[in-house]
Formats: C-alpha cells, sequence, structure tokens
C-alpha cells in the first residue's frame, strides 16, 4: 500500500531539503514559521516515518540529537566539535557502498557508523578571532 502524500508532508519534506542535516526541533522551528498550524507532534511523526520508509536518514551522531538528512544515497558525514554541526564529507578511498564486516563469536553485524570530526568554517572563523 502506497502511502497518502498529504500537504503537511510535503511542507516538512520542504523543510528538510532546505535545512542542512537539521534536528526535529529545527524542522518544526521552520515549518511552524510559515505554517503555524502544523503541530510539533506531526513535524516529529512525520520525520520518524520519512527515516522509517527511507525517505530520509535518521543520523545518529555521538553526543549530539538526531538529525535528518533528505539525501539517502550513500554518503558520509562529518560532526564539528564544538557547535555539532554535520556535513556532507568525500571520503576517498572508501566504497560507494559501504564496507562489508563480519564478526567472529556468533555476533551478526547489522550496520555501523563512520564518523568524521573537526571544525566547520564558522567555528573556525571564531576560534582566530
Amino acid at each position: 500500500m502506497q502511502e497518502r502524500q498529504t500537504k503537511q508532508k510535503q511542507i516538512i519534506y520542504d523543510a528538510l531539503k532546505t535545512l542542512n542535516h537539521p534536528t526535529a526541533t529545527e524542522v518544526y522551528g521552520w515549518v511552524h514559521e510559515a505554517h503555524p498550524t502544523v503541530s510539533r507532534a506531526t513535524v516529529f511523526r512525520v520525520l520518524g516515518g520519512f527515516a522509517a520508509n527511507g525517505k530520509a536518514l535518521e543520523l545518529r551522531t555521538a553526543g549530539n540529537e538526531i538529525r535528518y538528512d533528505y539525501n539517502v544515497e550513500p554518503h558520509w558525514h562529518g560532526r564539528c566539535m564544538t557547535c555539532g554541526k554535520l556535513a556532507d564529507v568525500e571520503a576517498k578511498g572508501l566504497p560507494a557502498r559501504g564496507i562489508e564486516a563480519s564478526a567472529c563469536d556468533e555476533f551478526e553485524v547489522q550496520g555501523y557508523v563512520l564518523e568524521f570530526f573537526g571544525a566547520c568554517k564558522e567555528c573556525r572563523e571564531m576560534a582566530k578571532a
């Protein structure tokens, strides 16, 4: 059965595409500004649905809130150690479709997270000042 595409879902998806790896709270703020009738619960529910249905990625990075990415193609992310901002990272030498892994002792590998970290442009400029 195909999921219904509602106006609210389109508004939330537009926010996801406009914002850079936003949290659910950031998406809600953007949506609420232009469409105050869309509730916080709706935004959080729809984002969870997007992640469950493969329409968005749910990014769980160390020490930060869950963030969302509309780009569901395989790619890597880097996290600013100062402000927590995420950015897409091009990593040469890593396979585009991910790393194959297996484990011993009857452990089944179901996934992995590879996290790059550093400093975003804004934080580097503030450190120079």
